[in-house]
Formats: structure tokens, C-alpha cells, sequence
């Protein structure tokens, strides 16, 4: 009963560290500053193992990266879903113009692409960030389980 209370409250701690650290990088989808207090990615010196924390965090900063392509991503795709709209609109306006009707046609066509490109992007991202969130929540119940063999 007390493990699995403790887990639960693990895995909340752990969500709000990921969702602390997406918020801290959520107001520019670019990388992550130095300014941030987040770890950077060179954490070691060539053959010295990680420690827990410094696994945590290596963890933390890599999906926290995944949700900032996720961001950009969307960005992205909506940019082109705009643009479309603005043919459609300008087809609207003047329904009898090859020309706009052309370049219609030639927006659908790059937003099936972009759709296309989006859709196996965005999997990939999310496949990458369960991957390191379920890396995250291993390593950080590895080091509770040392911290509760210490205080023991």
C-alpha cells in the first residue's frame, strides 16, 4: 500500500518536473537557454558514468526537446493551413481566375505533403517522448529506491 502511494506520488513529482520544464521552453519553441537552469547537454567528461540525477535530467532536457519539435511542428503545419486559406479566400473572391484557382490547386497539394510529413514527424516525436518519459520515470525510481534504502 505504502509503495504504491509512493509511486503515485513519484510519478506526480515527475510529471510536474517535465511539465516545469516544457513551461520554462514553451514561451520559444528554439532551444532551450543556458539561462533556463536546465542541465546542458554535455553533462561529463569521456568515461565517467552519469549519476542518477544527471540520468534524470538527461532525460528531462530530451523530451523537453521532443515537445519543443512538437511545437515547431505545429507551427509549422498551421502556417501552411493559413496559407490555403488565403488561396481558398482569394478563389472566392475571383472564382473565374486560372491563375488563383492554379494556385489553389498548387497549396492542396503542398498541404497533403505537409500533412504526410507532419503525420510521420509527429509519431516519431511521440513515440521519442514516451520513450524518455518512461526513461525518466525508471531513473527517478531508481534513485527513490537508493534514497529509501539510505533513510533505512
Amino acid at each position: 500500500m505504502e509503495n504504491s502511494r509512493k509511486n503515485s506520488l513519484l510519478q506526480l513529482i515527475c510529471f510536474v518536473i517535465l511539465a516545469l520544464g516544457i513551461s520554462l521552453s514553451s514561451a520559444n519553441p528554439g532551444e532551450i537557454s543556458s539561462e533556463s537552469g536546465l542541465p546542458t547537454p554535455l553533462y561529463r567528461s569521456m568515461g565517467q558514468p552519469l549519476t542518477d540525477i544527471q540520468r534524470i535530467e538527461l532525460h528531462q532536457r530530451r523530451f523537453i526537446d521532443a515537445a519543443n519539435s512538437v511545437a515547431k511542428l505545429f507551427s509549422q503545419f498551421d502556417q501552411k493551413v493559413h496559407e490555403i486559406s488565403r488561396a481558398a479566400k482569394a478563389v472566392s473572391e475571383s472564382p473565374y481566375n486560372e491563375w488563383v484557382q492554379q494556385q489553389l490547386l498548387y497549396k492542396a497539394r503542398q498541404m497533403e505533403n505537409a500533412q504526410n510529413s507532419f503525420d510521420s514527424r509527429y509519431l516519431q516525436l511521440q513515440s521519442k517522448m514516451q520513450y524518455e518519459f518512461s526513461n525518466f520515470i525508471s531513473a527517478s525510481n531508481d534513485f527513490m529506491t537508493q534514497q529509501d534504502k539510505i533513510k533505512n
